[in-house]
């Protein structure tokens, strides 16, 4: 059986247990749409009686407030609240219909009308209250530029009469400090000490009408009095009605409190949410008996197709998984290993075609490499040919050429003018520079290195030569003592060294290198790091113009071994390569030299 014939059979089962849920809905639907309409209505209502009591404590903080700081601001906004309790209020009446709820919202409504009487009252007490304070605090500087300015300066060596002022002056101050003390925080010792004040403020003025003499200290007496009888007046007034403030509003407090956390906080809101609870009890019986009912029709149904798919997806997965495994394996490189699936269905017929694909990946990658490795054969031994070439040819006539010119110079040099003699020199030097760049050609053209002096010291000698003639500081760690290295993978390995210090020497810009070669666990590494300029490797990983970085690679690989390049920009350049010891010993056809 085909996948799309399994497929089409579970839609069949799977379409068959949808339309019986939808049936089972529908009924469902029908059960549950007159507690749907209750559950919205208990829902209004709780919404209203919580908005109802936030209006009540945001007009209580409104009037506090105000009856604090005074700004009109809180008056309007005490008012407004009360108005949106106002409202939220009618809206009950209108959803509410047991008599319970109807006593309740009765209760509200004489709390609404006491909120807004007893609010009233202290704003306007407030606002008496501000006036009669500025008053007083008018007079009291009345009176202070009456004794200070006036009467004191004009018996200055009179000790009594200026005991005297000094002593009404003192008490008009405290009978301020009292009554604005206690307009602040009412405390029954506020009141002592203005009724002190008062006192003494008589004996005092008793005592200045004792020495008054003149005309104008008896008038400037008969003012004093009167300021002060004011003054008397005033404060005492403002005694009583910060009494009469507290009293109010300890009432207003209590109307608030009654209507908000016993009406509703402790009746309409725990009774809405036993009515909520009840209907949605309701609602989950109706729905539990609409869920029953589907269960018997559609459970047949599910359990055919449980098994079904059950069944399905775990053929699916397995061969799934068998084709994931196969990729992973091309991923890295292992083509040998074919895809397992029986069968004629999809999967099977698609394990065949990515077999097939397989073999003639590996059957390709093989030719690929055999080519690569003799295309490294050819491009070594061309090297190797055209460094004997030079050698033997180009190099011998340049060293020929430099020893006719120093014959030459010996003979004829002591005859010859300055500036001949100087061209000659010229000539000379020029000829020992082709020379050595002849020999420096040479020398990167064959490994002659590595063939003299072995891997060990012909790595130490060819870094060390590179870094002396660039003026770099380095460091090389080469620790292969005896080991037995096949002379190919000798030289493939100095041939990823010679492309990285080219490499370095060309693009990094470094003044420092550093050469690792030692064993560790159980295989060759090597490490050629430079601190550079760096570049960014991500940027090159597609890119097959950049020769030199796959031919280190590519080298590597054909050595049975990898080769990772890690650099970041402004931080560097680091090359490494481990290479299996199995490989050493038996060397790598494909790796040349």
């Amino acid at each position: 059986m085909s996948l799309r014939t399994r497929l089409t059979i579970f839609l069949l089962l799977f379409g068959s247990a949808v339309l019986a849920n939808i049936l089972a809905l529908l009924y469902m639907a029908r059960s549950v749409s007159a507690s749907l309409d209750t559950i919205e209505r208990i829902r209004q209502r709780q919404l209203l009686a919580v908005q109802m009591d936030a209006h009540l404590r945001d007009a209580e903080a409104a009037l506090y407030r105000y009856q604090i700081i005074g700004e009109a601001g809180f008056k309007s906004q005490f008012a407004e609240q009360l108005d949106k309790f106002g409202g939220d209020l009618a809206k009950y009446h209108q959803l509410i219909s047991e008599s319970q709820e109807q006593d309740w919202a009765a209760t509200l409504d004489n709390a609404l009308e006491q909120a807004h009487k007893l609010g009233s009252e202290l704003i306007a007490l407030h606002d008496q209250q501000t006036g009669d304070l500025q008053t007083f605090v008018d007079s009291q500087a009345q009176l202070t530029d009456l004794l200070l300015i006036q009467a004191k300066p004009a018996r200055s060596e009179d000790l009594a009469y200026q005991e005297s002022i000094t002593a009404m002056q003192d008490a008009s101050r405290a009978m301020l400090s009292a009554v604005t003390g206690y307009i602040a925080s009412p405390d029954e010792t506020k009141r002592v000490r203005f009724t002190d004040a008062v006192v003494g403020f008589r004996q005092a003025a008793a005592e200045f009408a004792q020495l008054a003499q003149a005309e104008d200290e008896i008038e400037q007496l008969s003012e004093i009095s009167v300021i002060f009888d004011q003054m008397q007046l005033l404060g005492s007034r403002l005694i009583s009605q910060r009494d009469l403030q507290q009293s109010q509003y300890a009432n207003f407090i209590a109307v608030i409190f009654n209507a908000g956390q016993e009406t509703i906080v402790g009746q309409i809101e725990p009774h809405e949410t036993e009515k909520f609870t009840t209907e949605q009890e309701n609602l989950l019986q109706a729905v539990n008996r609409a869920i029953l009912a589907s269960i018997l029709v559609v459970v047949l149904i599910s359990a055919s197709t449980i098994v079904f798919m059950f069944y399905l997806s775990r053929q699916v997965n397995r061969r799934v998984d068998a084709l994931l495994q196969g990729a992973e394996r091309v991923a890295v490189g292992n083509l040998r290993s074919p895809v397992n699936i029986a069968g004629t269905d999809e999967f099977g017929r698609l394990a065949g075609s990515f077999n097939k694909m397989m073999a003639e990946l590996a059957s390709r990658e093989e030719r690929l490499r055999a080519l690569i490795g003799k295309m490294a054969q050819i491009q070594d031994e061309e090297r190797r040919l055209i460094g004997l070439d030079l050698h033997d040819g180009l190099t011998q006539l340049v060293i020929s050429a430099n020893m006719h010119l120093n014959t030459l110079n010996s003979r004829i040099g002591s005859r010859l003018d300055p500036e001949a003699t100087q061209e000659l020199d010229v000539s000379r030097t020029l000829v020992k520079q082709s020379i050595d760049e002849a020999r420096k050609v040479i020398a990167e053209l064959r490994p002659t290195v590595v063939e003299d002096f072995g891997l060990k010291e012909g790595l130490r000698r060819y870094v060390a030569d590179i870094c002396e003639s660039r003026k770099w500081s380095s460091e090389i760690i080469v620790e292969i003592n005896d080991m037995e290295i096949h002379p190919s993978v000798q030289a493939a390995l100095f041939r990823i060294v010679q492309e990285a210090m080219t490499n370095i020497r060309k693009h990094a810009g470094a003044s420092r290198v550093r050469l690792v070669l030692h064993e560790q666990d159980k295989s060759l590494f090597l490490r050629v790091q430079d601190w550079g300029r760096g570049f960014d490797p991500g940027a090159f990983a597609d890119d097959m113009s950049h020769l030199g970085l796959v031919s280190m690679q590519e080298r590597a690989q054909m050595l049975g071994g990898s080769c990772q390049i890690h650099s970041k920009k402004g931080q560097g350049t680091t090359v490494e390569v481990i290479i299996p010891l199995t490989t050493l010993k038996e060397g790598n056809a494909n790796a040349a030299k």
